[in-house]
């Protein structure tokens, strides 16, 4: 067919089942707004500033694992969803930008040209995975058919096109591909044999599972294989849910201080790893053990000894891998049940150890679990809140627990929390974001009133960076700049865009506060200035 670059963009969209598009228009992208709107069959998200947007396809990746879609125009609106982009690389999280460009014969030259960024992929290569431009109409298509191709068969993360603004407007002779179908990449046989003889033999095994299982939607294969070796579960923070924290075999842990959880992995005599980066963040910087031997799988083959050596590593999809394991695996006496009952009690006892040092911050975190439902989208901020929901909450369903983690941006919580209700409409969604994280992003609240987006926003006030203020006094025994922050009344901020709020300064509050909340089916806030400390590491 005969098109513009700007109807072939939509087009392939449309082709890979896009339904949903973040953006904000600009001088260079009006073409791909005229397509769009004569089109109208992907719904058309309007943000309020482009980190906003990237945060909120993120969130609606994180939520529904479909990919987020994100348009913009040239150089500023690149620029600034750069930090976003970096949270979804690190996360693992499927966000595909489709950007327009300035003229063709000005790329790279830094004519000073409006929105000239020189070369706009060199940013792009810093916070994504793979990047392209296309130089003709005929490439668009192909090139968003491989975009996609890399976000649902290969590792998820952020992916951008460039389209410069003479190619959205240009007409070709353009044949759109069809839709990408998933497809699992296979285990080698030969290092699945491995895997299965240290498998058999193993008496202490520990099966880690991180967001590669969760894309994989590995959790059945998990379930089995943890039952016929008598295995520990444990799961990296992003990965948690994707077996219920009251499974039999679950273990929850905290990946940043040292605990008896951690002390029991490194008696594992095999730790099979499924889909994980082994982050700082999840290891306490890589002091963990990861047991007597490893078998790491791992789509991305970067990671396999990344950050630990793996006796077998596998290169493949997880639930592919998973279920290859299964099917060598021999009959075997499962590990004693004493080896579970061991993760059970070690988990326990960093619990309480958890109680002890933090007993309001402790209540706070069982009000949250408590009054949510078990499938609820729970996405959080770096807060004080945020930060013991991370330590100890657990979590019992995939895709529930959405935090910033490898990159650890601060302000994705609220549009991620409008992302993952546009995703998952009729499921429970609750943001839990700080006072100053909140200021990062505060005006996208504006989009979830437009889109009539009905979640609950918890915004603890405690009017200061606490995290960095605590870390401050620890090493230099003062914290006498840049920690306390002037807020405005955040009631008013609400009341002006129409939203519900209300604030509280008790935990019975709060917990009345919330219940009320969940139950509204609106958009609504609650200031939380009950006085929560970080948790000690």
């Amino acid at each position: 067919m005969r098109m513009t670059g700007a109807e072939a963009a939509v087009a392939a969209l449309e082709a890979q089942g896009i339904c949903t598009i973040f953006g904000i228009p600009g001088g260079h992208s009006v073409p791909l707004y005229d397509a769009l709107a004569r089109h109208r069959r992907i719904r058309h998200v309007l943000g309020r500033h482009e980190q906003g947007l990237a945060f909120m396809a993120d969130g609606y990746s994180r939520a529904s694992g479909e990919i987020g879609v994100v348009t913009t125009t040239s150089g500023p609106g690149v620029a600034n969803l750069a930090g976003a982009l970096g949270g979804a690389t690190t996360d693992t999280s499927a966000v595909l930008v489709i950007s327009s460009a300035v003229r063709s014969d000005f790329i790279g030259r830094n004519r000073g040209v409006l929105h000239d960024l020189n070369q706009t992929l060199d940013l792009m290569r810093a916070v994504c995975g793979p990047v392209c431009r296309c130089s003709a109409v005929e490439q668009i298509p192909g090139a968003i058919r491989d975009l996609v191709f890399e976000l649902r068969c290969r590792r998820p993360r952020a992916a951008y096109c460039e389209i410069p603004a003479d190619i959205l407007r240009a007409e070709g002779d353009v044949e759109v591909p069809p839709a990408v179908r998933r497809e699992r990449v296979q285990p080698d046989p030969q290092a699945t044999r491995r895997a299965v003889r240290l498998l058999t033999e193993a008496r202490r095994p520990v099966i880690w599972t991180g967001t590669g299982a969760v894309w994989s939607d590995a959790a059945e294969d998990v379930d089995a294989l943890a039952r016929a070796l008598g295995a520990i579960v444990v799961t990296s923070s992003l990965g948690r849910g994707l077996l219920p924290a009251d499974h039999p075999h679950v273990v929850l842990r905290e990946g940043l201080c040292a605990n008896a959880v951690d002390d029991l992995i490194g008696q594992a005599d095999v730790v099979l790893a499924v889909g994980t980066m082994f982050k700082g963040e999840d290891t306490n910087n890589w002091t963990l053990k990861p047991g007597e031997k490893l078998i790491h799988i791992d789509i991305d083959p970067e990671e396999i000894g990344r950050s630990y050596p793996a006796e077998v590593g596998i290169v493949a999809d997880a639930r592919a891998a998973l279920a290859a394991i299964r099917r060598g695996l021999p009959k075997r006496q499962p590990a004693d049940p004493a080896w579970v009952r061991k993760g059970k009690e070690a988990q326990d006892a960093f619990l309480e150890r958890r109680r002890r040092q933090g007993p309001t911050e402790m209540r706070a975190v069982d009000i949250l679990r408590s009054r949510v439902p078990r499938d609820a989208i729970l996405v959080f901020d770096r807060c004080n809140l945020g930060y013991w929901a991370w330590v100890a909450m657990p979590t019992y369903a995939p895709r529930t627990f959405h935090y910033p983690m490898g990159y650890g941006g601060l302000g994705g919580a609220l549009p991620q929390a409008i992302g993952a209700k546009l995703a998952c409409p009729d499921r429970t969604v609750l943001c839990v974001i700080g006072d100053g994280g909140f200021q990062f992003t505060a005006t996208e609240l504006a989009v979830a009133v437009q889109e009539k987006t009905p979640f609950t926003i918890v915004l603890c006030n405690n009017g200061k960076y606490g995290a960095i203020e605590a870390n401050m006094r620890k090493n230099y025994g003062h914290a006498d700049l840049g920690c306390e922050l002037m807020n405005p009344d955040f009631l008013k901020f609400a009341s002006a865009y129409g939203v519900p709020a209300v604030r509280v300064d008790t935990l019975d509050g709060f917990a009345a506060a919330l219940e009320r909340g969940l139950k509204a089916d609106d958009l609504n806030l609650i200031e939380l200035t009950v006085d929560l400390c970080d948790p000690p590491w």
